[in-house]
Order: structure tokens, then C-alpha cells, then sequence
């Protein structure tokens, strides 16, 4: 037995459920069963597993003794490998093991995103950087190697999925101060109370909630396992015949559909301990090997692979069409005569919020923190905060971020800045601080915890400095910039302060008081105090930001406008300038969560509080965990938004405080809703009112340097918000906003866009839209706080309007590529509405905003590569996705390891900014898209055999849970009206031999004069299923009658593989489940709108919980589905009893395009091409143009790196960008060119049009 056998500490097999924590190593560490709802074993797709519920921090967990890991040192490493099956998760921070002592640690935990986090003092992570999916079993291993006294040159944490390395968090010796961070945690373990609180499911941090799953084989060694002994100890709880199976479907990839180059194929998985031989059906093409034999045509090959363990075998076949070099396996024909949509004119903008210090110390130049004095942390910001959401009040840190003789700093609380302005609000800037002579004071700026000095000072720039000061004696400050020594370097100021005790602003725009840099550093800023002088809002702020210079090129013609006009437009020129080259027609501000408050009300982000002079702003706190100057405010919002030719759009709380976090306080009802409500109409007020003289808000906007209104036409009310709380508010909301517009501005169009949730595909997203679409019905009660005491009130729905199909749905998802290249048609199955004519009516259409979205990816290429993919799904659906947003926008990189959330699009520190390669694909979609979507066909090889993808195959006939018959069923062909098929099953004595057993079925019985009879089954479905792949654009007609059961009827279209791995078919099922009716689409086994951690959803479509009406026994139904329509481009389906015809789903009906994904685009003067190659191997594509005029010479953009690269998280860094675009010009022929698409890439053709 190998030495790591020897090292382990418990082994939980979950195996017995009397026994639930038993520890079957040996060592008696037993664990217990805790919670309110104690987890249970069972069996779980096969494996005997503990399953827990999930739910607030404490519900469903296992504790471990407390001296689990008393013999762990940096000489043994540590590892905790186990089998994992996600539930339902409902908080990515969800723990599979948290093993520690309480919140302040430390602690070592994993999260079901496979996390890793080493604390003790410092966080130290191993991440992914990607999702994980759910219902499926995978082996999970955290092995972490101890630096043994130093001696390794190499220790730290690494995750392994299924056996391969899916994170390294190694360090080396000379990465010194993480190596020490390292030893410190190791060091944590002498201690036995360090690791005294060990959970399985649970959290040491009281707000995390439990996870929700199963865990099978749970095993702790005193060791740092490598990969081979990570996979020795998976395959340990499998036998030979599992193995081969895991081998089979884990670590044995396809090969490439289409084959124009010799291929590696592998000759053993798993480490060796699965051997693999390979076979072709046709040698003297493809030989066994992966290599290409004499070819002059396409030719089709079955490779087949036989994976041999012990006595156990599987067979995998793969059929691929090996294509000679010079024919293009791929063709893109563009149809310029056939317009698809019109794109938005908002289509792609930015979304900003507030996280990851985007605005102070980020993108708002001020470079002093804590300026005011104002520092705080609210007293209660947690759950304790209650039902109502009251604040218990704010818990000052006046001298937060200064340094040097604070025992000088006297603070003070009165006649202050607040009195001098006549502010009532207690609040607003209360605090300043009386400095005693002879005192120096400093600021390093946005630092972080490790106090680094963080002001960007560059030799030879100037540098603005203000403040608010009093002396009863005139005094003197002498002020500098200082590197991290305390030595010069910029010039100094005195500046005199006058006696009188009187506050005085001093510098702009009263007189000049500016610094220059002479040397190039991050540095401090220095305050030196000849005389007792009190002072308020220090400012200082670079000379050179965006908008000063009016001639600097590429500068927008508002920028020095709004620069001038507003003393506080203030932004660091950089990022601004990142944002101008993203090309946004949208700029969404202040949030996210930011706007609408968590926990309690004072934390709502009211936009009256970021408007005026910033000395009369209020300041509020962070939900990302750091205090909000709101220097950048809404005015500021509004003016870069118009500086960047983009429309704004401000998202604002419905009185609904941040569901994720205060999903127990109740809305806000009464005179805080009125407030609330009035939030909205002022700020319209804000935007639009031309009313200076007698408006308060056109006169405050007027006052900030812009009297000319904003162009305001988007307003989002809510943000991530759902259920029967929010739905009540916001027709309130809805209909008083639309009232005042009515009212006020009654030429004036403004789109009000709602919210579904937090997630795609969760019960929140589907609740969302069944509210939006009319589909509730009835009345609730629901409880509303004002702030003081609890209103209940009933809710009737829908008495203003029928529906709110009229606003802007705003979806987010942040999801694995997996799900991303798996959705590239999500919007094909959202609700279409028509007038009788045909055209589009737009106000009962579905319209989204995806107003946040990402790859999980920690800013990956592969994680561009599958957003790229979904916006190519977002141009082909323009007609419902209006716009777009990815999500975060800003990183700032700290350097003390705090949490970041992450990928973001753009990263910075306070010196420079640089992009990831998510960055570019928004960039190139933004940059190159046109105002109309043109219609494309595709061709490629199947079988060795030239074939257009379009929808094709045969018909599917089945149920679930009920007893059905089925009497006839009639093909008909949509092109020529010929009968493609017929039986009348009632008049059969056998089924015609075309059709076949769905696996798993039942089975079926044949009534003469009743017909077919398929009976109910507890899982899958009973049916028979039919395939031709000659059929296309026909029409299904199939009478039918439900005998009993709670299902009803499945009628699957366009099948061209039933193996439930391989699955390819669009399903309508009716009555599934008993309460469901809508479309299911397989592709190749995925339905793509089940994957992520937080789906529930069965079907596709957004109005997938609305379609559902019942069904009767023993009633004939006539159940007809149009697989094409008039054009071959519409999925259309109902059924009818003969007197009620159901609600007649109608879809856009595609082949699914994995090869390349694409989407094409034209304006006046160009058409753009987009072409993503998601896949691992190069593919030539010919375009075809038809019915276009396009100049021979175009270019393309192209964006790929080298393989090694294409998982690396954060694979472009500081003054190291590996992954950028490249262009090359590109030349045609006879409207004809053939391209070469990179493995793992984005491409743009830009051709130019001839008039």
C-alpha cells in the first residue's frame, strides 16, 4: 500500500444511515448530524451519498470533532478529496467543508465553485475560475503542500476535478511574501483550537448559507496528494466497469467532427489505468492512428474507440467526415436581400457599478481618502436589522486613511461645514478635525490594508489641492507630496489660513494652490501645520483628466463642457478613455446592488444625495464592504454618459431593499414608498425639465454647469428583484411614473425597464416573466414597512394594465461557458407578438435587457470566446434583445489580497489600466456592428456528405406519467403539401416497421379501433419515435387522448439521434409534470437552459411558467405542430379539443450551429461578419456574399492565442497583454473568400459596401 494510505485522517463513506457521520478510517473521528434539517443518506445517481438541504447558515451540515487536524504541519501538507453532486444553490459562497474557528479564522474551506481558501491573517486562493455543473457526480480533490521548513521550492493549494488539475495556487520561493503567508497559515495548525469548529456543509461566516447537495466518499489526508494519487484515490470507489465509464465520458474527447489535418489520438486515459485502442471503418482514409491516407474527396469515417480496464470494455464510436485542404469544410452564405431585424440603437453599453473601488480611487480622480472626515460603517448592516430595516446608526472613523501625528488630530463635531451650510441633516458631513501646530499629517491616498502609498504622482504634471479651513489665528499649512520614505517629490505650498474662525474654501476656484510632481512615484500627500487650524474636504486632484484639455484628440464635444461647467467632473483620463473605445450607446449607473440598499433603508442609494456641491452630499456605505464618497454622483453619471455619445440610464430602488441579501424586510409601503416614488419623478424632473426658474431639480442640474436637459429615454426600476413584494410595488411604481410622464412630458417617450431576478432560468426569472406577461392571477397580501410600523395590504393584479410586456425585461447571468455555448439560441424561444398583418407589435413583444453577464471564467480566452458565442445569439434575436451589458466593468487590483469580485472587464491600479480579452470581444461587437441583421445559411460535411444545416429529422411520440392513446398522426410536407407520413393507429394491428422504441420506454400495446396506448412510467419517457433525415419544413398533426396520470403528451420534432447522451430534438410537452406545458430543445443530450448552479428551469423560453392550461381525460385532442411555417423559420405549436384551442406558442426555429458560430450585420457603409470558433482546431470558412455590392478589399479582426493559454485566469496582466486583437487585410474574389478561423477565436470581417 502506498504511503499516502497510511496518512489518512477520516474517511466518511456515507454509507449507513444510522450511522450518518461515521468515520471509517479507523480513527475515530466520528462526525454528527446537525441542523434543523439534519442531512440524510441515500442513494444518488448511483452512489450512496449524504444529501444536504441547503438554507441559512446553521440548517443542514455535519460537525467533526474538534481535533480532526491536530497532526497537520507544513511537513505533512494537507488534502480533502471527495465526490460531489451540486444541488440547487442558492449563494456561490456555499461551503462543501469549512474547517477553522469561527469568522476570524483561520480556516481552510472550499466553495461549490471548487474555491479554495487558505486564511490566517491573509487569504491565500486557488480558484477555477469557472462553473461547475450540476446533477452529475465529480470527484473533487483540495490538496495543499507545505513548504516543509522552507526547504520546497514549491508549496501551496491545488484543485483537482475528476483527477486533471483544474487550479494551481503553488507557490514559489521567491514569490516571498505569499510563501510566508503560506508558512504563517501552516504555522495556525499548532494551535489545536485553530481548527477546533469543522463543518461539512456549512460555514464559519454566520451570513453564508449551508450547501445544497450530496457528498459521497469524503476523505481527509495529512498529505499533499499529487494528480496520480488524487486519481488513485477516486478510482479507489469505483470498480473497473465505473472506470471505464468515467474514462469514457470525462477524459476522452471527441474528435473533431470535421478532419482536414492528421490527429492525436490517445492510447490510454486516466493516468494509464485505461487502455484505449483505436479502429476506422475506413483505414485507407483515416488510419487507426489519426492519420490521413490518400484523398481526393470528402469521405465519411466511424472511429471507434474500445476502452479497455481489467475485464471491463466500452465501446465509443464517433462518426467524422475527413475533408481534403482545398475544399472549405465550412460555407457562410450571406443573403444581403433578406433583412432579419433591425439592431437597437442601444444594443451594446456599459453597465458601472460601484464594486471593486471602481468609483473613489478609481475612475474618480480624487486622490485623497477619506477626505471629509466622514469615514463610517453602519452599526447594524447585517439581518439583525430586522423586518422593518431600520438603522441603528453609523459607527464614525474620522481619522480612517490618515497618518503621521494623529494624536494631534483633535475631531470635532461641531460648527462644522454642515452648520456652515445650514445642513439639516445630521448626517451630512458632521465631522472635521482641528490639526494642533506643529503637527504633519498624511494621506497615502486609496490604499489598501498593507497602507502602500497609492497616489499616481508623475514628474512634471500639477496637481489641484483644496480645503475647507478655519483658525482663530491665522496659521499656515505648508503642503507636499512625499514618496513612502517621507522624502520630496513634488514642490511644497505655505498656504496661509486667516484668523476669524471663520470656514474659507481654499484653492480653486477661489485661488490656485497646485503641487508638481518631480519624480515619478506613488506617493502621499503632506500636511504640516504651523498654527492651530481646522480643515475639512482636503482635496487633491490631478490637473490632467478627462475633458480639460479641448483639444485633445479624440475628446467628445461635451467633455470640456461638462469639465468647465461642474467643478467636481473630475475623471481619471485613462479609464474614461477605456470606456470611449468600448464604443457603448448606453451607460447603466449606480448599480447593481449599490442602488438598491442592503439590510436597512438609510443604505438605499439615493441619487439626491450624489447632486450639488459635494460638500452637501451625504455619504453612504458600500455593500462591497467600503465606504461611498458620492463625489462620483448622478450628475457626474449623466455627464460621462453624455460625453460618451451613450444613452443614460439610471437604475433606482422600488422600495425593495437588495433581495440577496434582505430577502426578510419587507417592501417599503405608505410615506416611504410615496418617497421613493417621488425619487423617481424628480429625477425625471432632473433629466428633462427645461423648468430652471421654477423646478428645483432643473435648477439644481442647471447649477452643476448644464441647463440643457439630459437625454433621458431608459429608466430602470429595480434591480435583481422578484416575487410577490416586488411585483406589488412596482405596478404602483409603473403606474405612477407613467402618470407623471403623461402629465409632465407628454411627447416624451421613456422605457421603463423591469427585472426578473438575479439569475437566468431560476424560479425568480420565471416568476418574473409569467408577472410581466399578465399570467398572475388573483390577489395576495402582502406586509409593507414605512419605516415605523408593518402595512398589510391586498393586491389585486394588474388593475392599471393587463400586462407589462411593455417595459424592458433585464436579465443577468453569470455562467460557465458551458451554458453560454450551450444558449446561443435562448432568445430564438422568447414570446413574439404580431399584429394581423404580420408585422411585429412591439408592445406586447418580449424586449431584454441583459443587463449583466460574464463567463464564469476568471477572464479567460476561452471565457471570451463563449460570451462572444452568446452575442452572436444576442444580434440574431435583435428584435428582442434591445441591449446589452457585460458585467463587472472595473477591477481594482489591491495588494493585499482582499476579494475582488471577478472577471471584470477592465483592470487597473492607480498607475495604469489594461484589458482583458473579455474586454476586446465587447469591444469588437461594439465597434463593428451594423443596424440591420442579415439572414446567413450554412453548409458543411456530415457522413463525409455535403449538407445544409437547417432544422431537419424525424417525429417523436411519447408521455410521461399518464396513460395516453394516440389515434393518427399525419406528416405533411409545408413546401409542397405532399403527405410525408400517415397512420392511423386505430386501424393497425402492428406499427408500421419506421417506428422505433424510445430507450427506456415502457412499451406500448395496439388497440384495434382504439390505437396506440402508451402507459405511464415513473421516469423518462414511454413512447416511439420515428427518424428521416430528409424531412424538413413539414407540419405534425397528431389526435390524441389522455386516459389518466397527472402528465400529459409529448410530440418531439426535428429527431435526428434519441440516445439520451447524444439527444437531438425539439419537444412540445404539454402538461408535463402535471402543471407545465412549453418547448424542450436537445441538443446533442444538453437541454442548455437547465445548466448552472441556480436553473429549475424544464423548459425553454421566457414564458415557460405561463403557458401551462389543463388538460381533461378522455377527451380528444388534436395536437398540431408546424416545424417550419410559411418561411421554415417558425416553430409553431398548439392543441385544441374542438371547441378551446389553446395559447399558440410561435418560436424561431434554427439548427443549432456549433461549428461556427456567426451573425452578420449591415449599415450603409459596411457589412460585419462575425465568425467564433469555439473549438480546439483550426476551420477554413468560405463566405459567400448574395445580392451585396462589397469592394474586394476588407479586413479582419481577429482574436485567439495559443492553446496553452486559452484557460489561463487573468491570462492578460500589467504591461503584459498576451491575448489582443490582430487585423490583417483580407481580399475577395468573385464575391467569394475563404478564411482561416484560428482554434479559439473571435473574428470580424469588415467589408465595405459599393454603392
Amino acid at each position: 500500500m502506498t504511503t499516502f494510505h497510511n496518512q489518512l485522517i477520516a474517511h466518511y463513506k456515507f454509507e449507513d444511515a444510522a450511522k450518518i457521520g461515521k468515520d471509517s478510517s479507523g480513527n475515530g473521528h466520528d462526525g454528527t448530524a446537525s441542523g434543523e434539517k439534519s442531512p440524510s443518506i441515500s442513494e444518488v445517481n448511483g452512489r450512496w451519498a449524504v444529501t444536504f438541504t441547503g438554507g441559512s447558515n446553521g440548517t443542514s451540515y455535519l460537525e467533526l470533532p474538534s481535533n480532526l487536524l491536530q497532526d497537520v504541519s507544513d511537513n505533512t501538507g494537507v488534502t480533502v478529496a471527495v465526490w460531489v453532486h451540486l444541488g440547487k444553490g442558492s449563494n456561490v459562497w456555499e461551503r462543501i467543508f469549512d474547517f477553522g474557528n469561527g469568522e476570524k479564522g483561520p480556516y481552510l474551506f472550499l466553495t461549490r465553485q471548487m474555491r479554495g481558501t487558505l486564511y490566517a491573517g491573509d487569504d491565500l486562493v486557488v480558484d477555477p475560475g469557472r462553473g461547475f455543473a450540476s446533477g452529475e457526480w465529480m470527484h473533487i480533490a483540495l490538496s495543499v503542500a507545505g513548504s516543509q521548513g522552507g526547504t520546497r521550492s514549491s508549496a501551496g493549494p491545488v484543485v483537482y476535478v475528476n483527477g486533471e488539475m483544474v487550479a494551481d495556487g503553488s507557490i514559489s520561493q521567491t514569490s516571498s511574501g505569499n510563501y510566508a503567508k503560506l508558512r504563517r497559515w501552516f504555522d495556525s495548525f499548532v494551535d489545536p483550537v485553530n481548527y477546533s469548529r469543522n463543518y461539512i456543509g456549512r460555514s464559519q461566516y454566520a451570513a453564508d448559507v449551508d450547501f445544497a447537495g450530496s457528498l459521497s466518499d469524503f476523505r481527509i489526508y495529512q498529505a499533499a496528494l499529487s494528480m496520480d494519487e488524487v486519481i488513485e484515490v477516486m478510482c479507489e470507489s469505483l470498480t473497473d466497469e465505473e472506470i471505464v465509464k468515467l474514462a469514457g465520458d470525462k477524459y476522452l474527447s471527441a474528435p473533431a467532427r470535421i478532419i482536414t489535418k492528421d490527429i492525436s489520438l490517445p492510447v490510454d486515459l486516466l493516468g494509464g489505468k485505461v487502455n484505449v485502442q483505436w479502429s476506422s471503418s475506413q483505414p485507407e482514409v483515416l488510419s487507426a492512428n489519426g492519420e490521413i491516407q490518400s484523398l481526393s474527396s470528402a469521405q465519411g469515417v466511424r472511429l471507434n474507440a474500445l476502452l479497455t480496464k481489467g475485464g471491463s470494455t466500452s465501446n465509443k464510436s464517433f462518426d467524422v467526415s475527413v475533408v481534403p485542404e482545398h475544399l472549405p469544410p465550412y460555407t457562410v452564405t450571406i443573403h444581403g436581400d433578406q433583412r432579419v431585424a433591425d439592431i437597437s440603437e442601444v444594443m451594446y453599453g456599459l453597465f458601472y457599478e460601484d464594486i471593486n473601488n471602481a468609483a473613489d480611487g478609481g475612475i474618480y480622480a480624487e486622490l485623497v481618502q477619506n477626505r471629509s472626515f466622514e469615514s463610517f460603517a453602519f452599526d447594524t448592516y447585517s439581518h439583525d436589522s430586522g423586518e422593518c430595516g431600520c438603522s441603528t446608526g453609523r459607527n464614525r472613523d474620522p481619522l480612517y486613511a490618515w497618518s503621521g501625528d494623529t494624536d494631534k488630530m483633535i475631531v470635532q463635531q461641531t460648527d462644522g461645514l454642515n452648520n456652515y451650510f445650514n445642513v439639516e441633516d445630521p448626517e451630512v458631513n458632521a465631522y472635521y478635525v482641528t490639526v494642533q501646530a506643529g503637527a504633519t499629517i498624511r494621506n497615502r491616498g486609496f490604499s489598501d490594508s498593507n497602507q502602500h502609498c497609492a497616489m499616481s504622482i508623475k514628474k512634471g504634471e500639477a496637481y489641484d489641492f483644496t480645503v475647507w479651513a478655519k483658525a482663530v489665528s491665522a496659521g499656515t499649512i505648508t503642503i507636499q507630496l512625499q514618496d513612502g520614505n517621507g522624502d520630496a517629490i513634488s514642490d511644497s505650498v505655505a498656504l496661509q489660513v486667516e484668523g476669524g474662525n471663520t470656514w474659507r474654501k481654499y484653492g480653486n476656484p477661489n485661488s490656485n494652490v497646485t503641487l508638481t510632481g518631480t519624480e515619478t512615484a506613488l506617493g502621499q500627500l503632506a500636511l504640516t501645520f504651523d498654527g492651530d487650524i481646522s480643515i475639512d474636504m482636503v482635496s487633491l486632484i490631478p490637473q490632467d483628466v478627462w475633458g480639460a484639455n479641448p483639444k485633445e484628440q479624440g475628446i467628445s464635444a461635451s467633455a470640456h463642457a461638462n469639465y468647465t461647467g461642474n467643478p467636481n467632473y473630475r475623471l481619471r483620463k485613462d479609464l474614461v478613455q477605456a470606456l470611449v473605445d468600448l464604443h457603448p450607446k448606453f451607460l447603466r449607473f449606480p448599480g447593481g446592488c449599490i442602488s438598491e440598499g442592503s439590510f436597512i433603508w438609510d443604505n438605499v442609494y439615493d441619487w439626491k444625495d450624489s447632486v450639488g456641491p459635494v460638500e452637501l452630499r451625504k455619504e453612504n456605505y458600500n455593500v462591497w464592504g467600503y465606504m461611498m464618497t458620492m463625489g462620483l454622483g448622478y450628475m457626474e453619471y449623466f455627464q460621462l454618459a453624455e460625453d460618451l455619445n451613450a444613452a443614460p440610464v439610471p437604475v433606482m430602488a422600488c422600495g425593495v431593499l437588495c433581495q440577496a441579501r434582505s430577502d426578510y424586510a419587507h417592501p417599503a409601503g405608505g410615506a416611504l414608498r410615496e418617497y421613493y416614488i417621488r425619487n423617481f419623478t424628480d429625477l425625471i424632473d432632473f433629466a428633462l425639465s427645461t423648468d430652471i426658474e421654477h423646478n428645483e431639480w432643473a435648477a439644481i442640474r442647471s447649477s452643476m454647469g448644464h441647463p440643457e436637459p439630459f437625454d433621458l429615454r431608459y429608466l430602470g426600476v429595480g434591480n435583481e428583484n422578484w416575487g410577490t413584494e416586488f411585483f406589488a410595488n412596482f405596478e404602483v411604481f409603473k403606474t405612477s411614473i407613467d402618470g407623471y410622464m403623461k402629465r409632465n412630458y407628454p411627447d416624451h417617450e421613456l422605457h421603463i425597464i423591469s427585472t426578473v431576478g438575479a439569475q437566468a432560468d431560476d424560479d425568480a426569472y420565471q416568476q418574473g416573466w409569467k408577472f410581466l406577461s399578465g399570467n398572475l392571477t388573483g390577489s395576495a397580501q402582502v406586509a409593507f414597512a414605512d419605516g415605523k410600523e408593518v402595512i398589510e395590504e391586498t393586491v389585486t393584479w394588474y388593475e392599471n394594465q393587463d400586462n407589462y410586456m411593455d417595459t424592458i425585461a433585464d436579465e443577468h447571468y453569470y455562467r460557465s461557458n458551458d451554458y453560454l455555448l450551450n444558449n446561443v439560441d435562448r432568445y430564438n424561444y422568447y414570446e413574439r407578438a404580431y399584429h394581423e398583418d404580420g408585422s411585429m407589435d412591439w408592445k406586447e413583444t418580449s424586449k431584454v435587457f441583459v443587463g449583466e453577464y460574464a463567463s464564469t471564467d476568471k477572464n479567460t480566452l476561452a471565457g471570451a470566446v463563449a460570451e462572444a458565442a452568446i452575442m452572436t445569439g444576442f444580434e440574431n434575436n435583435a428584435d428582442v434583445v434591445r441591449l446589452a451589458a457585460y458585467a463587472p466593468l472595473f477591477n481594482k487590483v489591491l495588494t493585499d489580497g482582499t476579494y475582488r469580485w471577478t472577471p471584470d472587464c477592465i483592470w487597473f491600479d492607480d498607475e495604469t489600466v489594461w484589458y482583458t480579452p473579455n474586454y476586446y470581444v465587447q469591444q469588437l461587437f461594439a465597434k463593428y456592428v451594423g443596424d440591420q441583421v442579415l439572414s446567413t445559411s450554412f453548409s458543411t460535411y456530415s457522413k463525409g456528405q455535403p449538407i445544409e444545416l437547417i432544422p431537419r429529422g424525424g417525429i417523436e411520440i411519447a408521455t410521461g406519467q399518464a396513460d395516453i392513446v394516440v389515434k393518427r398522426i399525419t406528416v405533411t410536407s409545408n413546401q409542397d403539401g405532399r403527405v410525408l407520413f400517415t397512420e392511423d393507429f386505430r386501424e393497425q394491428t402492428a406499427l408500421n416497421e419506421a417506428w422505433n422504441r424510445i430507450p427506456g420506454s415502457a412499451g406500448y400495446t395496439l388497440e384495434t379501433g382504439k390505437g396506440l396506448i402508451l402507459k405511464a412510467q415513473a421516469s423518462g419517457l414511454n413512447g416511439v419515435y420515428l427518424l428521416n433525415d430528409e424531412w424538413t419544413n413539414y407540419k405534425v398533426e397528431v389526435e390524441i387522448q389522455r386516459i389518466a396520470g397527472e402528465d400529459g403528451f409529448t410530440i418531439g420534432m426535428g429527431l435526428t439521434d434519441i440516445s439520451p447522451e447524444k439527444k437531438d430534438v425539439i419537444e412540445y410537452a404539454i402538461g408535463y409534470g402535471g402543471n407545465a406545458t412549453g418547448v424542450k430543445v436537445y441538443k446533442q443530450g444538453v437541454e442548455g437552459y437547465t445548466l448552472g448552479d441556480y436553473s429549475s428551469s424544464s423548459a425553454a423560453g421566457n414564458l415557460r411558467a405561463a403557458n401551462y392550461e389543463p388538460l381533461e381525460n378522455d377527451t380528444n385532442y388534436t395536437i398540431t405542430v408546424n416545424y417550419g411555417g410559411d418561411t421554415g423559420g417558425n416553430l409553431i405549436c398548439s392543441y385544441t379539443d374542438g371547441h378551446t384551442t389553446s395559447r399558440i406558442l410561435d418560436y424561431k426555429l434554427e439548427a443549432y450551429n456549433r461549428d461556427v458560430f456567426h451573425s452578420v450585420t449591415r449599415d450603409a457603409q459596411h457589412v460585419y461578419v462575425k465568425l467564433v470558433n469555439a473549438d480546439g482546431v483550426d476551420k477554413a470558412t468560405q463566405i459567400r456574399l448574395q445580392d451585396l455590392n462589397i469592394a474586394s478589399v476588407a479586413r479582419m479582426i481577429t482574436l485567439s492565442g495559443d492553446e496553452e493559454l486559452l484557460h489561463v485566469p487573468n491570462v492578460n496582466q500589467k504591461n503584459d497583454e498576451k491575448i489582443v486583437p490582430q487585423e490583417q487585410v483580407i481580399h475577395l474574389q468573385e464575391d467569394s473568400v475563404v478564411l482561416q478561423l484560428p482554434a479559439h477565436s473571435v473574428n470580424v470581417l469588415v467589408m465595405n459596401v459599393q454603392k
